[in-house]
């Protein structure tokens, strides 16, 4: 079985109240790439499906952030671009940005979604933008 497979299982029967919330965290825990506490397990639903949950638990977060340049930023916008409905990428992509530039969880969907800023220039810029500096 995969590790998208059994992260799914292991939901399922939380959900269906054969293990309780606490025994699916921990199990979830060991072989996910993010970890969960049992208010997301809880209501991951009311912003995620089923699919996409498992999508974003089996999916290797960037490690490097720290490590992140213009070229690699660009190259991770250009992939959150090409894969808006795909939540994984976008979380992983967005989180690691998000780290490196010290921005808020949420800023470029924000940019994206509610402002409409597409152009990987402007966004690069405005992730480079120090939000300290009060003008």
């Amino acid at each position: 079985m995969s590790k998208k497979e059994t992260l799914k299982r292991l939901i399922i029967d939380f959900e269906n109240g054969v293990s309780t919330v606490e025994t699916a965290v921990e199990r979830i825990n060991e072989i996910s790439y993010l970890q969960i506490d049992k208010d997301f397990l809880a209501n991951y639903w009311r912003s995620m499906d089923l699919s996409s949950f498992t999508e974003i638990l089996a999916t290797p977060q960037i490690k490097n952030w720290i490590e992140i340049d213009d070229e690699y930023a660009d190259e991770l916008i250009t992939e959150i671009k090409n894969n808006l409905t795909n939540d994984a990428i976008f979380k992983r992509n967005a989180t690691a940005l998000e780290k490196r530039y010290k921005k808020s969880a949420g800023t470029i969907s924000d940019w994206i979604f509610q402002k409409d800023i597409m152009d990987n220039n402007e966004l690069l810029r405005l992730l480079k933008l120090d939000t300290s500096i009060k003008l």
